[in-house]
């Protein structure tokens, strides 16, 4: 692109920002304000919380009640004065499409995913929901209030428009296709985990039907135009959720008010596990302390966590192109209908610490009342068939329903200290079975649970459709490029009905879309089956690769004129290359990554010497059976050791990021500099 070429395109994007009327305009003070507010609360405050934990009130650790909810009330609060005060003239829409983008936001990840690590890992599973409410807040205040003003529909059109030649938005589709394997991933897990308990079937054919689910949603909504900006969903997920924690609090005993009644539970369940100790139906390492941060994470991996999630989703391809682009918002409404979805969102989440809480506290009775190695109840042999929990270890493989009650009774009478009797450490769930199997477990009503079920099942469709539409739509805008040319040039003439109306012509179901909606799915589904990777991990991931890739060369490009295509390029390729190596190499090579890169790891010298032994055991092994457990020991201590300075996979973006920032700045001023050297 020669100089007069890139005057052009600069005087062009120009035009089309510059006469679009009644969008908010914020101050410059108000937005420098606002974001320091949004940081204190995002990560200053619930890094104080085992300060703020010495105050309790009416049952609460204060920094635990203030990361639960606190924070995320402020959070929506902060968001919405921030529209209020950005004056774009607003057109009075309705409640629909807030409800609409909030129902996509939660998705499978709100609903079963962030319940499930509350519940195991304590207080540090605050760190998902905050990060959340965190994002949408800042999609709110940083980038809806200037991505709405470019005629565009997805982030394809934005890094067409902005940026120029087809390398931006190639990369840009490439990164969002990476991240949208892994929480596509997160939502075929969840419709299957739930197809389960609904169909009584086994996994492998419950992620088949929920693929199958996923990709019909995703299709109906596509041929019947505007059916996906219903409201329907949140009002039903968030009706199901409050039917299942009034239950769970019910049975407890507590008010039909869960918000404001578990705290005392909080004090019961310390209570509750305690006698376990002392009845010898625990060990002290099964215990996991609701409210004590930082014991399964370290600060650095809450904030970490927290990064990643609130850094992902405020540019969240679907989020952004289905909600807060041109397509199908006003400029003026663009940053409250952000700031109002985020406030539904914190609604909803506000909820998932009382949940953890009382599925918990109804698990740990059951386990009180005393459950015989002979006489397991059925709902826990049901939930030990879906492969929802282990008891005494997993199922053998061709275990049969006759040889249930011998298979374990011979699994616990090898467990060391074993009384005839199951403990707390005899039964293991994941994060996000955990949630699923819960009520079974305890014994809700089965129209309850059913209902909560399908919630479940219905958060994962609509989120799954979110983001196979929200891509297909940006690959389709980026490849047509004609799209982009025209409404660029009628926002230039000021017609902002044209535009409107060019940018909702929703393209058609193509060949090539068709295509790259069964490569994403195949892929989703089949980590799902054979990675078996928790919800909480995909989504995690998922939004880290966006927060690292995406983040950098879509803020700066909405911020800095400065911004070239060179520039975006170099931070999309750095911030995913980092967070995808790291990922991986934690994930799928974590003995090879602590071999190379033992040095940054911060293990202690049991966990070496550990690492040590079961290396040599590998290598001492001589039948394919001993290799096969001793490679298994092996690789999963490894995982556990591999991460530099103990960093999760997700939590990378604490450097990635800054790397991602650092590249694209660098080489964009490299860029004018040459560029100002060369004769003209």
């Amino acid at each position: 692109m020669t100089g007069s070429d890139r005057q052009q395109s600069y005087v062009g994007r120009s035009a089309a920002r510059d006469c679009v009327s009644g969008a908010s305009r914020p101050t410059m003070r108000l937005l420098v304000v606002t974001l320091s507010v949004w940081v204190v609360l995002t990560l200053v405050v619930p890094l104080t919380a085992l300060t703020l934990n010495a105050v309790t009130i009416a049952g609460f650790p204060l920094g635990l009640w203030l990361t639960a909810q606190g924070l995320l009330a402020a959070l929506a609060g902060l968001s919405i004065l921030f529209a209020i005060r950005a004056r774009g003239v607003a057109t009075g829409s309705g409640p629909r499409e807030p409800l609409a983008f909030a129902g996509e936001a939660i998705g499978t990840a709100g609903v079963l995913g962030f319940t499930g690590a509350i519940a195991t890992l304590g207080y540090d599973g605050l760190a998902l929901p905050l990060g959340l409410t965190a994002g949408l807040a800042l999609m709110a205040i940083l980038v809806a209030p200037r991505f709405v003003l470019y005629p565009v529909r997805s982030i394809g059109g934005f890094f067409t428009v902005r940026y120029g030649g087809v390398w931006p938005r190639r990369t840009a589709l490439a990164v969002a296709g990476l991240a949208s394997i892994l929480l596509l991933a997160a939502d075929i897990r969840g419709g299957a985990l739930v197809l389960q308990g609904l169909l009584s079937t086994d996994y492998g054919s419950a992620v088949a039907l929920s693929t199958v689910a996923v990709a019909a949603a995703w299709l109906l909504t596509t041929i019947i135009s505007g059916s996906h900006r219903t409201g329907f969903v949140y009002v039903a997920l968030l009706g199901g959720f409050a039917i299942i924690l009034i239950e769970l609090a019910l049975r407890h005993g507590s008010w039909p008010l869960p918000l404001l009644s578990y705290g005392q539970a909080i004090s019961d369940l310390a209570a509750m596990e305690q006698k376990l100790v002392i009845d010898k139906l625990s060990d002290l390492k099964s215990l996991r302390p609701m409210s004590s941060p930082f014991l399964q994470l370290s600060a650095i991996n809450f904030a970490g966590f927290v990064m990643a999630l609130a850094f992902g989703a405020a540019v969240l391809p679907h989020l952004l192109g289905r909600h807060a682009s041109q397509a199908v918002v006003l400029p003026g409404d663009a940053a409250r209908r952000a700031s109002y979805a985020t406030a539904l969102v914190a609604v909803f989440l506000m909820g998932l610490a009382a949940f953890a809480v009382f599925a918990r506290l109804g698990v740990a009775e059951i386990i009180a009342k005393g459950i015989e190695n002979a006489l397991v109840p059925d709902a826990l042999l049901q939930a030990r068939s879906f492969g929802w929990v282990e008891i005494c270890g997993p199922a053998p493989p061709q275990a049969s329903a006759a040889t249930v009650a011998a298979d374990i009774m011979a699994a616990c009478a090898k467990a060391s200290g074993q009384r005839g009797f199951l403990r707390m450490q005899d039964i293991a769930f994941t994060s996000d079975s955990f949630v699923v199997a819960a009520p079974l477990v305890i014994g809700l009503p089965a129209w309850a649970t059913m209902t909560f079920w399908a919630a479940g099942l219905l958060a994962a469709l609509a989120s799954g459709n979110a983001i196979l539409s929200g891509y297909l739509s940006a690959g389709s805008e980026a490849r047509g490029g004609d799209l982009s040319k025209d409404t660029l040039r009628v926002a230039t003439g000021g017609d902002a009905a044209a535009v409107q109306d060019a940018l909702q012509r929703s393209p058609q179901i193509d060949s090539r879309g068709l295509t790259i909606a069964v490569i994403l799915l195949l892929a989703a589904s089949g980590l799902a089956v054979i990675g078996r990777i928790e919800i909480p991990s995909l989504v995690s991931e998922g939004l880290a690769l966006i927060a690292a890739g995406l983040f950098p060369a879509l803020v700066l490009g909405l911020y800095w004129r400065l911004m070239t295509a060179a520039g975006a390029i170099s931070a999309m390729l750095v911030g995913t290359g980092i967070t995808a190596a790291y990922i991986i190499g934690v994930r799928v090579f974590p003995v090879e990554m602590y071999e190379w890169t033992g040095l940054l790891s911060n293990a202690a010298p049991n966990a070496v010497r550990k690492f040590e032994l079961l290396r040599d055991a590998l290598a001492a092994a001589q039948t394919d059976d001993a290799r096969q457990v001793a490679r298994a020991a092996l690789y999963r201590h490894a995982g556990t050791i591999a991460g530099w300075g103990g960093l999760k996979p997700a939590a990378s973006v604490v450097f990635a990021l800054p790397i991602a920032v650092t590249v694209g700045v660098a080489v964009a001023l490299l860029h004018h500099r040459r560029a100002a050297r060369a004769p003209a």
